[in-house]
């Protein structure tokens, strides 16, 4: 969250069961003191999931918390968790490999990761890890959203675990891949909650019979995080749990959640709408601004910060923002659980959601001008595609291959890794043509798709140094801002001068890099290259004009003369 300072409350938090298992109260809790019954709830959550004396040990749990903290690449919760000697716990490979699977790749999680998480595990121990996993995706989650500080010294630098490959196990085993227990009687409290407040009790419940202290504990916090209405209304909330499991490609909680907003009396229609995309459903103004900005914390592709200042000039207290932040770890916590244990939907859901939900934008279309947009060259040829025309297709293709891979690589740094890229983007452009809705050009469109799957290259790679490292992004001042030589050629030759700026270009930080590439290098118009970064211009000019500020800082020393000393 951009503004710590709107939502931090003044009451002190305090909890034998937090202190018990950090030594402190953390700050992720501290922050959401205004809402002090959703800090008890979810420290029921913890003590009915990780300080729960049952099959799998408290240092494994503790171990797969930190697995999750490094998966997440979340820096607050790694040293939380380092904070208790999580770090020290050796996990197999096989469940090591199988929680990072889960903690960044759910919708990907088949029966196979399954059976190695499972490694050595009864069925109770197994759902024991996925539910740890699940709290780990919950922590992660609000901290992401609150970006609280850090509560203890970091011992050791994170380092991030590198991701698994995001193709789909075969599904020979559709789930659950856990034995189902015997359901519980009626006369179990949580389930009469349930029954109450949903009309039923999900499936995701029934598969954890086996351990009705943590079924209490997540009813409880279901309770008192959407179905109390003491900031946002239930609508609101669920309506957060229904985007993000969309955001998440989770067929099962899209169902769910389908269900609970049809009984609120919300219209299929607009349901459907929802999690289709929330974007063309005609929402109002702040509701949109809600589901976009909780939007952002959805995990296999996760977005900028959560912006606290824009939802607070849509009217929202710091109460509401805290409550949306909850509803949005809660939809973690629960998308997880269902991935890890694969129980199967309680109504046949309206579509089944796969990986390519995961590239729909998220960005909304931002207007640049009062007048219309300019003509697309290529709306001819992308009807025809629309309409099924392969060749048409491909002659789109043709007249932007070089273009984009040229963007690509410039962004990877690699030439057979921007060939791969760009096959993946061609592929996903192929897939999704049909929901093109020609807003903006259609090499605006196809670049935003190239430059998000160049994202995701990036975000599988293991982080090398860069300027991201070096230099303060909010204190940088370009200090060689002397006049360059009239005649660079007197210096170096062409080629020199190309690898050079190649390399400094590489070495920007990843914002300014793709802005500068696509205004500088690959000459779209301001306009163009705003849209496809889901920048407003303002923004994308502040971009290009740090970014050109980097790169003369980088490369003067090159191509300005040596000041000749006074005679």
């Amino acid at each position: 969250m951009t503004d710590g300072a709107t939502i931090r409350g003044e009451a002190q938090v305090t909890s034998n069961v937090l202190v018990s298992l950090y030594g402190v109260v953390p700050n992720l809790f501290r922050l959401q003191s205004a809402l002090p019954k959703v800090v008890q709830a979810e420290e029921q959550l913890i003590q009915a999931v990780l300080l729960r004396e049952g099959p799998l040990p408290g240092p494994v749990k503790r171990g797969l918390l930190s697995v999750v903290a490094r998966a997440r690449r979340n820096n607050y919760c790694w040293v939380l968790q380092s904070g208790c000697g999580a770090e020290r716990c050796d996990l197999s490979p096989a469940i090591c490999s199988a929680a990072v699977r889960l903690a960044s790749s759910g919708y990907a999680f088949g029966p196979e990761d399954a059976r190695a998480l499972r490694t050595g595990l009864s069925d109770d121990a197994l759902l024991d890890a996925v539910l740890t996993v699940a709290l780990g995706q919950f922590l992660c989650t609000l901290a992401e959203a609150l970006n609280p500080e850090l509560d203890f010294e970091p011992s050791t630098a994170l380092e991030p675990l590198p991701l698994p490959g995001q193709e789909l196990n075969a599904r020979t085993q559709p789930g659950p891949y856990i034995t189902i227990p015997p359901r519980r009687g009626f006369d179990f409290s949580p389930y009469a909650k349930l029954r109450d407040d949903l009309g039923f009790v999900p499936n995701v419940f029934h598969a954890q019979a086996s351990r009705p202290d943590v079924i209490e504990a997540e009813v409880d916090a279901s309770e008192q995080i959407l179905v109390a209405e003491d900031h946002l209304s239930r609508t609101q909330k669920e309506g957060i749990l229904l985007v993000l499991a969309a955001a998440n490609a989770n067929t099962y909680c899209v169902a769910l959640q389908s269900q609970i907003l049809a009984a609120l009396g919300e219209s299929e229609e607009d349901i459907r709408q929802v999690a289709n995309d929330f974007r063309q459903a005609g929402l109002p103004s702040p509701d949109l601004a809600l589901y976009e900005e909780t939007e952002k914390l959805s995990w296999p592709i996760p977005g900028d910060e959560l912006s606290a200042e824009r939802l607070h000039r849509e009217g929202f207290s710091p109460a509401q923002i805290l409550e949306a932040c909850a509803a949005a770890a809660l939809a973690s916590f629960f998308a997880t659980l269902q991935f890890g244990i694969g129980c199967v939907p309680d109504f046949a859901p309206e579509r089944i959601f796969t990986a390519k939900d995961l590239y729909r934008f998220r960005t909304p279309a931002r207007p640049i001008s009062d007048v219309a947009a300019p003509d697309d060259p290529d709306s001819t040829l992308v009807c025809q595609a629309q309409s099924g025309n392969k060749d048409a297709f491909e002659e789109l293709l043709r007249r932007h291959s070089r273009r984009i891979f040229g963007t690509l690589a410039g962004i990877l740094g690699d030439l057979d890794d921007a060939r791969d890229a760009t096959q993946e983007a061609f592929l996903k452009a192929y897939e999704h043509i049909g929901r093109f809705e020609r807003r903006s050009k259609f090499s605006t469109w196809l670049t935003s798709i190239a430059v998000n799957t160049a994202t995701e290259s990036l975000r599988r790679r293991k982080p090398t140094e860069s300027l991201d490292e070096i230099i303060n992004e909010e204190d940088f001042r370009p200090r060689r801002v002397q006049r360059w030589t009239s005649d660079p050629e007197e210096i170096l030759s062409a080629a020199q001068r190309n690898s050079l700026v190649r390399e400094a270009v590489l070495r920007l930080p990843y914002k300014y890099r793709v802005a500068v590439l696509l205004r500088d290098i690959s000459q779209f118009s301001t306009e163009d290259a705003a849209a496809t970064l889901g920048l407003s211009v303002p923004a994308l000019k502040a971009r290009v004009l740090r970014g050109r500020l980097m790169l003369r800082e980088s490369l003067a020393v090159h191509f300005t003369r040596p000041e000749k000393p006074n005679a």
